[in-house]
């Protein structure tokens, strides 16, 4: 069997096991797109509820979404297998449904290390990389503003390949970083959302179409 058909049939039988959110599926050899979300459960996926996620709101599938209810402070899912380091390219679609803060904080691998992508935080508007060289979202080299519309899908897509991490937000490229010479790590709150997660602060959102292809597929 290929990698490709390998990887899909992994993934078909982590669908069929008997609890939401039970297995590992482990996709560190990519080879075509996988889609990480099945939208009709967590499976493949756990609900963080260690460190800042001990007291989390409710996480739902519903209407082929996941929903991250605001928690105090954050609520959050990671994939419960490997993940890639390096060459690879995240998509998915994000919606802030309430409140105030980050929607979509999503932790990655770079490498041997790991870091957040913020969209939304700091009172509502700030994306960026948390952290380069030891600075925060709101306070580095990757840092943007961007207004976001309470009840509308905003289409997310981080690539890390080639020595650099590029996101696009609704089709625009708003961070293009080279990564050599730089330290990425991640806030002690996020570490439980590695190798991959996605995490709200004292917000509501929602997720959909999460999907992983190699670089430039």
């Amino acid at each position: 069997m290929d990698p490709l058909r390998l990887t899909r049939a992994v993934l078909l039988a982590a669908a069929l096991l008997p609890a939401a959110g039970c297995g590992a599926v482990h996709v560190d050899r990519l080879d075509g797109e996988v889609a990480l979300f099945n939208g009709r459960d967590l499976t493949g996926w756990k609900v963080l509820r260690a460190g800042w996620f001990d007291a989390p709101g409710h996480v739902a599938v519903a209407d082929g979404r996941i929903v991250l209810s605001a928690g105090d402070a954050l609520t959050g899912v990671a994939w419960r297998g490997r993940f890639p380091a390096d060459g690879y390219e995240v998509e998915l679609e994000a919606m802030r449904v309430a409140g105030e803060d980050f929607f979509c904080g999503l932790t990655f691998p770079v490498g041997g290390s790991h870091c957040t992508l913020i969209v939304g935080g700091w009172g509502g508007q700030v994306v960026g990389l948390s952290n380069v060289n030891e600075a925060a979202a709101d306070c580095n080299e990757t840092t943007e503003m961007m207004t976001f519309e309470k009840g509308r899908w905003y289409e997310v897509r981080l690539r890390v390949a080639a020595g650099r991490v590029r996101v696009w937000i609704a089709g625009e490229r708003v961070i293009d970083l080279p990564t050599p010479g730089r330290r990425f790590d991640v806030w002690p709150q996020q570490e439980p959302a590695r190798p991959f997660g996605v995490a709200t602060w004292h917000t509501t959102g929602a997720l959909r179409n999460i999907r992983l292809r190699p670089a430039g597929h």
